[in-house]
């Protein structure tokens, strides 16, 4: 009997000994493991464009958004809070299964020319234009159930600028042989640098619907002809907190 009693007690104690190392350990871990001071969002989104070349028709399938920010909340009331962040943006704008692409070129004096150039032959798969920026996005929203909760209807106002990364145009074709084709061009094709906007959002806890518009023109007075006022805008999904 005194026997099963000291198992008894000694297994108790290694239980214990080991359930508070365990402890010791998480606590550990939490205290050297950071927190990040403010919040992961990622927009999701298509674009549509205004006053795009009639020679060059939009997709709008293939034009699509993608954004990753990182947000930093401070609170100035009971129900309002400024919303800065940085982030990525990821745009697409796609064209129709025609064979006008992207282009540089030569005039009559040898001088670069940027316009669009036929692919002979053949059929288009994929015609794109991807333009990367990095983006300081900021909103003001405004918290229904206030800032403490945030677990209701939320709406938001804000703008953003952004600058130019890097530019390319990617083409998939089969040719007149059958033969499957695939380019890709880097350039900046005439596109502003600049980019300057405003948005509005409508949401729900983490989840919102967001519609952003650009008074910015997609290029510059160096763009291809017929592009000098085109602008576009975006409709999609944002989810905060990852």
């Amino acid at each position: 009997m005194m026997k099963k009693i000291i198992f008894a007690l000694f297994a108790s104690l290694l239980l214990n000994t080991g359930l508070f190392a365990q402890a010791q350990l998480t606590e550990e871990v939490k205290k050297k493991t950071p927190e990040l001071p403010g919040q992961i969002m990622v927009d999701f989104g298509f674009n549509s464009v205004t006053d795009n070349p009639s020679n060059l028709p939009y997709h709008w399938w293939r034009s699509k958004s993608l954004g990753v920010y990182f947000i930093k909340s401070y609170e100035f009331s009971k129900k309002f809070e400024l919303r800065p962040g940085i982030g990525i943006n990821f745009e697409k704008f796609g064209h129709s299964d025609n064979m006008k692409v992207f282009a540089y070129g030569e005039d009559a004096s040898g001088a670069d020319t940027l316009g669009f150039a036929t692919v002979l032959g053949g059929s288009l798969k994929k015609n794109q234009l991807a333009v990367n920026y990095v983006e300081i996005p900021v909103e003001v929203r405004f918290n229904f159930n206030g800032n403490e909760k945030k677990d209701g209807i939320f709406i938001a106002v804000g703008g953003s600028a952004a600058f130019r990364l890097e530019s390319h145009t990617k083409l998939k074709y089969t040719d007149e042989f059958g033969k499957k084709m695939k380019t890709k061009q880097k350039n900046d094709f005439g596109l502003n640098r600049i980019r300057l906007g405003a948005h509005g959002k409508l949401g729900y806890r983490s989840f919102s619907l967001f519609y952003k518009t650009y008074f910015t023109n997609v290029f510059s007075g160096s763009g291809p002809i017929g592009t000098s006022d085109m602008l576009y805008s975006t409709i999609g999904v944002s989810l905060t907190g990852l």
